[in-house]
């Protein structure tokens, strides 16, 4: 038994001093990404075996912040901010690309590790690694005399997309079906950002219990239209419609109209990093309703406004993000709500990173409620909205990260199956 024990021991032990060392020439290299989902980090250290990726930016060479952005066509805005620390102290840039919505994450990942590569090629031009640094060229030259023609986009920048999904589970005692389908169409220039979508839901629920069966039906469909047009670097002004039906909200058949106003305070080409916007919305809406309100209406007209102001930070040291969100109608100024919403994640120390989020509303604005009461079992499925003087959700959470500073290694065996699907 001793025997087994001590064989046991030396086995645990054998990693613990094993010669995964890492070389000291080779350039140390923090990744963040704020959008981590995006990156493969798995596969950015597969790929990149010249440098060392450690854990934390506090004794790094160069701290790489990889930070995304979603055009409304589907396509992915990526800026890769390269910060010189240490010996590289002061030596920053930045790269920027664009994934096109049809690319694939095999071709997102590959282009992320190409524009690294890039981008670290300064830093390690100045390290003993440079020696065995190779640059090459995979294009076509194009000789002095000739300019080449700009590529002809037959689609005019317009981009669409057609999804939709079902599912269908159940047991002896329940069942559920439900459905789900979109439409979008999309374009965006420098100038204008065109953004049109039809939205479709539908879920049934069936309980039963002692040969008695409960069914309730869910369902939903709305369309926005959203046009915006740029007037400078700071201002931009557009129009906004919409329909909208829902059991939940207790409408039939709903229809917006809005016209909307926005100033940026730093230009917008600087939203990747930083961003204060205050936006303004005014028009009309009508609503169609399945039951009476509370307000004794079944059908009405209403004019609201709504002001918001925003602000976004993406630093070395963490994020923050706050919003201030207000809205009435012109037929009762009483009728409002008003909201607070932020996010802060902030590195407090080597290794801990500290994250804060959440968002309180006061409403006083729910003219849709159906009047009446609503049994119980159609709020426990939330089939009906209930009347409510606020809502709020709040968030807080930390990780410590110690050990290693080298973690360069990626070891594939035993990790599961990777269960996602993009549509």
């Amino acid at each position: 038994m001793k025997k087994i024990i001590l064989l046991l021991s030396i086995s645990l032990s054998l990693p613990f001093f094993g010669t995964a060392q890492t070389n000291g020439d080779k350039l140390k290299v923090f990744l963040e990404c704020t959008q981590e989902w995006r990156c493969d980090f798995d596969f950015v250290k597969t790929e990149m075996t010249m440098v060392d990726f450690v854990r934390d930016r506090v004794g790094s060479d160069v701290h790489v912040m990889v930070n995304t952005q979603s055009s409304s066509s589907g396509g992915v805005q990526a800026k890769l901010y390269f910060l010189g620390l240490s010996r590289f102290a002061n030596t920053t840039d930045t790269l920027e690309y664009f994934n096109d919505p049809t690319a694939t994450e095999d071709e997102q990942r590959k282009k992320m590790v190409q524009y690294l590569k890039l981008g670290l090629t300064r830093y390690m031009a100045k390290t003993k690694m440079a020696d065995q640094l190779n640059i090459g060229f995979t294009g076509t030259p194009v000789s002095g005399n000739t300019s080449a023609a700009p590529p002809v986009d037959k689609w005019n920048n317009w981009v669409f997309s057609v999804g939709s999904n079902a599912s269908l589970n159940g047991d002896q005692n329940y069942k559920s079906r439900s459905f789900f389908g979109n439409f979008s169409a999309d374009r965006e220039t420098e100038e204008w950002k065109v953004n049109a979508g039809v939205y479709l839901s539908n879920s049934v629920d069936v309980y039963i219990q002692d040969s008695t069966e409960s069914r309730y039906e869910r369902q939903s469909y709305s369309g926005e239209f959203d046009v915006a047009k740029s007037i400078n670097s700071h201002w931009s002004y557009g129009m906004s419609t919409g329909f909208e039906n829902s059991l939940y909200s207790n409408i039939q058949a709903g229809y917006r109209l809005q016209g909307k106003l926005e100033y940026s305070v730093f230009p917008y080409s600087k939203f990747n990093t930083q961003r204060i916007v205050f936006q303004y919305r005014l028009g009309p809406s009508y609503n169609d309703y399945y039951d009476t309100t509370i307000y004794l209406k079944t059908k009405e007209w209403q004019t609201s406004q709504s002001i918001s102001a925003i602000g976004s930070f993406t630093k070395p040291w963490g994020s923050v993000n706050l919003g201030i969100f207000f809205s009435n109608y012109f037929s009762d100024f009483e009728k409002n709500a008003l909201s607070f919403n932020g996010a802060v994640s902030w590195k407090v120390a080597k290794g801990l990173q500290f994250a804060l989020w959440g968002n309180y509303g006061l409403i006083h604005n729910q003219i849709t409620l159906a009047k009446g009461n609503v049994p119980i079992d159609q709020i426990l499925v939330r089939n009906r909205q209930l009347e409510s003087s606020y809502q709020y959700n709040l968030g807080v959470g930390f990780s410590y990260r110690f050990g290693s500073m080298m973690n360069s290694i990626v070891n594939p065996r035993f990790k599961g199956l990777n269960y996602s699907i993009n549509l």
